[in-house]
């Protein structure tokens, strides 16, 4: 078990090279420090877009702000999860169509495991449908600013 966070490490920073190669193939002599700098920050943003559309929902459905710490430990558990399967799917058949592919398959799988993460930890605080409409608008927005970051910084 100790050794899951390092795996885990190792998958990241190969996620940032695998991408930096799909998208830009002189992008692959990137070294892993920035690799996984850049999918850090990736992280992050991706975080930080899923707890503010999440408490937008929160507010307008006046629900728990609890649920904030559910959607953390989602996305510790997701991100990585989503990372590590685009990769392996990647390497398996490196081209985009296959890295969009495992992206959208992976995508969908991160919906349904969000949100029996935030349905699990907030049994009575949460509907079944709450948690699934706020999983899909997280996963949806988080995706469209992953996108647009995408392109404005290959413009």
């Amino acid at each position: 078990m100790k050794k899951l966070p390092i795996f885990i490490l190792l998958l990241g920073c190969l996620a940032g090279i695998v991408y930096a190669d799909i998208m830009d193939p002189f992008a692959g002599v990137m070294i892993l420090g920035a690799a996984f700098i850049v999918l850090l920050v990736s992280w992050a943003i991706t975080l930080v877009m899923e707890l503010v559309t999440s408490f937008i929902y929160l507010h307008m459905k006046r629900l728990s702000k609890w649920v904030l710490l559910s959607i953390i430990v989602a996305n510790i558990i997701s991100v990585p999860l989503l990372w590590g399967f685009v990769i392996v799917v990647t390497l398996l058949s490196p081209s985009m169509t296959t890295y969009l592919l495992a992206l959208l398959i992976g995508e969908v799988g991160v919906v349904a495991l969000e949100a029996g993460v935030i349905l699990l930890l907030n049994r009575k605080g949460i509907k079944k449908s709450d948690a699934i409409a706020m999983s899909i608008i997280n996963n949806v927005a988080s995706f469209l600013i992953g996108v647009a970051l995408a392109m404005a910084t290959r413009l």
